[in-house]
């Protein structure tokens, strides 16, 4: 069974290598592109468009909000769900004006200011000064760019609320999400898995909102475990 990645807001694919071999041993993998539209909506549309007719899906933060709108779209295509350091809520006023203030920002000229800026609150707070990350962090969003996080900024401000969608799923679904995050907090996830009728919440100690750079051994093993058991279930 094929897996689609999408990948998270201001983040290349890069951010999936811990994950990419796992996934790739148990049958193909396709990368969503993220990039090309300013609706959530359209960037489903636009995998449904490309994907085979059936098949698992992971998205990660913003990714996580693209795969929750291709359930919405074509709930019968969707075979397994992996969400990851994602919120079903839409933005609070607080997090629209945030959003449109670093969107100003960008404009202005700072987009690699910004991408700095934000750093510390990806990463759990002790991971703060690990300059490591911190490049892993910078290459994973300078590939996606200026005016393609714009147009991400707009599609994540527009979204839709997906809670009452999350009792309708019925396909397997793990929530995974790092147990110091600061961006999207933990309770987010819990949150989301308590309302998917028999989803699975995987925590992922000693991790921020960058869990798969932070702790990739964990996340992989998480991934590698979920698509066996619906292997399993085929």
């Amino acid at each position: 069974m094929q897996t689609i990645l999408v990948p998270p807001l201001m983040c290349s694919p890069s951010v999936y290598e811990p994950i990419i071999d796992t996934a790739w041993s148990r049958g193909a993998v396709t990368l969503a592109d993220t990039r090309s539209d300013d609706s959530i909506s359209a960037m489903a549309a636009r995998i449904l468009d490309d994907a085979p007719g059936q098949f698992a899906l992971l998205g990660a933060s913003m990714g996580g909000y693209v795969a929750l709108e291709v359930v919405r779209q074509a709930p019968d295509r969707v075979a397994a769900l992996a969400l990851v350091s994602t919120t079903a809520r839409a933005d609070t006023s607080a997090q629209v004006a945030s959003r449109e203030g670093q969107s100003r920002m960008v404009e202005a000229g700072g987009f690699d200011a910004l991408v700095d800026a934000v750093f510390g609150v990806i990463v759990a707070k002790q991971h703060e000064n690990d300059a490591s990350l911190l490049e892993t962090w910078r290459r994973a969003a300078r590939a996606v760019g200026a005016d393609a996080f714009l147009r991400q900024q707009r599609a994540v401000i527009t979204r839709a609320d997906s809670l009452t969608l999350l009792p309708t799923i019925t396909c397997p679904v793990v929530v995974i999400h790092g147990a110091d995050d600061r961006l999207i907090p933990f309770a987010m996830g819990a949150e989301i898995a308590s309302a998917i009728p028999g989803a699975e919440l995987v925590t992922i100690a000693d991790a921020g909102h960058f869990l798969f750079a932070e702790q990739p051994g964990a996340v992989d093993a998480a991934v590698g475990a979920f698509l066996d058991r619906v292997h399993s279930q085929l």
